[in-house]
């Protein structure tokens, strides 16, 4: 980016990704959008004047960007992205800093974060909100179980709040009904976050970053509603922004401390398809089989007493490149004797379905 950035705010529109307010690295609010073309790999700001705002939301709806909440400031904030014109919407009454948006059908929630009304950043908020964008109205929801500064999206009609702070990082997972009107489940992760970035695809919730663990990477599945953490060389960052295009994960900006001037100016991106995540998965899944070949018998076998069919698998090296790939039957030997010496990630769907990954080591 132009500038480096912390506690900002983004939305993806087609080929595009917008970065709204913050702070940049040279003190100072970031009160303008800059634009990431992701086909052309290029930088461009955009002429629209925002009020300063750190710490606060952004969605997007019908090539608009709707920028609200942000510490001290109650105002909406809508901008055109044809025309670049900043116009203003509904008073935000219960606005905070430091909270969790997402966007379902012309609606906007907003939920938790800190300062409620320009109250002290310390005292942490319950509030749950959405912002109708056809009647330009604001309408309280049920209260979160559990106040904190936090982040959220929405996945199949539920919404769902994932980790943040509230004197302590938080390990909850709180998820709403958006049909029932309900908070509904609630999951505990192995370990809290805050400070994190989310972004989705599909059925699975990226996050990425966070205050304490800078690095952090994982998803959480909602049809398994379980957590994956993964590993990649992610520059460390906290309060930065995510989008996902075309299987692939983008952060930008961010920041390292509480100084300005730690505040990032970089981009990356990586690859999120299955077949990524399948090799840089270290969740102990990952590692609850390993084999061993030989020269004898240069391969294994996948036992199965109920099943002889063929299976299609994939091997990849532990830095995700594939190495292999072909097809092979349940109960006979699977021939790796094409693949270099080294240790890999043999993957494969089993006959229900679920991606298994199995440590070899040749």
């Amino acid at each position: 980016m132009s500038v480096g950035r912390g506690a900002i705010s983004s939305v993806i529109v087609d080929d595009n990704i917008y970065v709204s307010n913050g702070y940049k690295d040279t003190d100072g609010n970031a009160n303008f959008i800059e634009k990431y073309s992701i086909k052309d790999n290029r930088w461009s700001v955009i002429n629209s004047t925002l009020l300063p705002k750190r710490f606060a939301n952004s969605e997007t709806y019908n090539n608009k960007v709707y920028i609200f909440n942000g510490w001290g400031n109650s105002h909406l904030e809508i901008v055109d992205l044809a025309t670049h014109k900043v116009t203003k919407g509904a008073v935000n009454h219960s606005y905070t800093g430091n909270a969790g948006s997402a966007i379902h059908n012309g609606k906007i929630y907003t939920f938790g974060g800190s300062g409620l009304n320009n109250a002290a950043t310390t005292v942490f908020s319950n509030r749950f909100q959405y912002y109708d964008i056809a009647s330009d109205t604001w309408h309280p929801l049920p209260d979160m179980p559990k106040a904190r500064e936090t982040k959220g999206k929405i996945v199949n009609d539920k919404l769902y709040v994932i980790g943040g702070f509230n004197g302590t990082s938080s390990r909850l997972i709180d998820v709403y009904d958006l049909n029932k009107n309900l908070w509904t489940e609630q999951y505990t992760m192995p370990s809290g976050i805050s400070g994190h970035s989310l972004a989705v695809s599909g059925n699975k919730i990226f996050i990425a970053g966070g205050y304490n663990n800078q690095t952090f990477l994982a998803y959480f599945d909602t049809e398994t509603n379980k957590l994956h953490q993964l590993s990649s060389n992610m520059i460390p960052r906290r309060h930065a922004a995510a989008e996902i295009y075309n299987n692939k994960l983008y952060i930008m900006g961010g920041s390292t401390t509480s100084l300005t001037k730690s505040a990032i100016k970089s981009i990356q991106v990586a690859d999120i398809s299955e077949e990524a995540l399948s090799a840089a998965a270290t969740n102990e899944d990952v590692f609850k089989s390993k084999v061993y070949t030989n020269a004898q018998r240069d391969g294994f076998t996948i036992s199965n007493k109920n099943n002889s069919n063929q299976f299609e698998y994939i091997v990849y090296t532990l830095d995700g490149k594939e190495a292999g790939k072909g097809f092979a039957y349940y109960n006979q030997n699977i021939d790796l004797s094409k693949v270099p010496r080294g240790t890999y990630i043999f993957t494969y769907k089993n006959e229900k379905g679920v991606l298994q990954k199995v440590r070899v080591i040749r």
